[in-house]
């Protein structure tokens, strides 16, 4: 008789985005190891994505996104968060999110070349 597959035990919805990371492993007053990789997918309470190098499960991690959405259409944001690594596979990590938060993010200023005068 076959058997119904078994539940999804995931606390929230996970959504299929493909976003660039970057994380850093706090140090404990030594610089911190960082690193980058792309989402897989994205809960409120946990995210799939790609890393540079294998991590370890149990380590703590410090993650930023730059959200693709603008807010109030004119102002870009970060998504950053903090977690624990509970699962890995390779290069590919799954973290428990323990805080998260959106900022804002500084407008890069532009050099803008002096007009010419004409006359």
């Amino acid at each position: 008789m076959p058997q119904s597959p078994s539940p999804d035990r995931r606390a929230a919805t996970r959504f299929a985005l493909t976003l660039e990371v970057s994380y850093s492993l706090p140090g404990g007053g030594a610089p911190a190891e960082t690193g980058s990789g792309r989402t897989i997918d994205l809960s409120s309470s946990g995210l799939s994505f790609t890393t540079g190098r294998p991590l370890v499960t149990g380590q703590k991690l410090a993650l930023s996104i730059d959200w693709p959405v603008l807010l109030d259409g004119a102002i870009k944001l970060q998504l950053v968060m903090s977690g624990v690594v509970v699962r890995t596979n390779g290069t590919v990590a799954a973290l428990r999110i323990t805080r998260h938060e959106f900022r804002t993010r500084r407008a890069v200023l532009r050099a803008v070349a002096p007009e010419k005068s004409v006359g």
